[in-house]
């Protein structure tokens, strides 16, 4: 058995703590945003509250339930944990497409025109390419449909977490963008010390989960390489 270095434990203790704070950092995120929302109170309540609920806290949850340090399962099998990840994508897609319906059918209501912001453009190019991603993502779990291209299942894995990692970043760059809308800055008076705590919360996610999926896969790309 090889003795692990003191430094590479502190390492370790290191890498735990900052996806522990990533975990907070989400669930925070989403409950001050379910706040300021106050979800119910107007059709266009529905929209914040449910992407933050979607891109800040189940999508983060899922991709870090296989964290090596600190997954909420991180004692469940692998197959457990897959079930877990599928379960909370699968909510957040649906909790995405619902806060999305919630602004389009808000601004028809209010004959506004639709995605003049750089937000609402990274918004719809988010929903589109997380509903494509989690559609491809039926592959890894029923990979025998996969072997009909001839598609190996760890090629499907590297596949499917680079994409995902991809469409992960997104999220979050629209999250931050939101950041800037009339919504967060005029009518919740967001600003200081708590928008910048807004703003580290999505953008401390992301690089955990850039963090954890390139430790993952990296190796795993430069073996295969020829």
């Amino acid at each position: 058995m090889k003795t692990q270095k003191p430094g590479d434990r502190v390492l370790a203790v290191l890498r735990g703590i900052c996806s522990m704070v990533a975990h907070f950092a989400a669930i925070a995120f989403t409950a001050y945003i379910f706040y300021i929302s106050s979800p119910g109170s107007s059709l266009f309540s529905w929209h914040p509250t449910l992407m933050s609920l979607a891109f800040s806290c189940l999508m983060v949850e899922a991709i870090l339930v296989f964290s090596p340090e600190s997954s909420l399962f991180i004692k469940a099998s692998r197959k457990t944990k897959v079930r877990i990840h599928w379960i909370l994508q699968t909510c957040a897609v649906v909790s995405g497409i619902l806060g999305f319906s919630a602004i389009v059918i808000n601004k028809i209501r209010n004959n506004k025109e639709h995605f003049k912001s750089w937000h609402g453009t990274f918004g719809l190019i988010t929903v589109i390419y997380v509903i494509v991603q989690a559609l491809f993502g039926i592959f890894l779990l029923y990979p025998q449909a996969a072997k009909k291209w001839n598609w190996k299942l760890m090629q499907l894995k590297v596949y499917h977490a680079t994409f995902g990692l991809l469409g992960f970043t997104l999220a979050c760059i629209t999250v931050v963008l939101s950041l800037f809308s009339n919504f967060v800055v005029k009518s919740a008076g967001v600003d200081g010390f708590i928008w910048g705590l807004c703003f580290f919360c999505p953008t401390w996610c992301c690089f955990i989960v850039m963090n954890q999926v390139t430790n993952a896969y990296l190796p795993i790309t430069r073996k295969s390489a020829p």
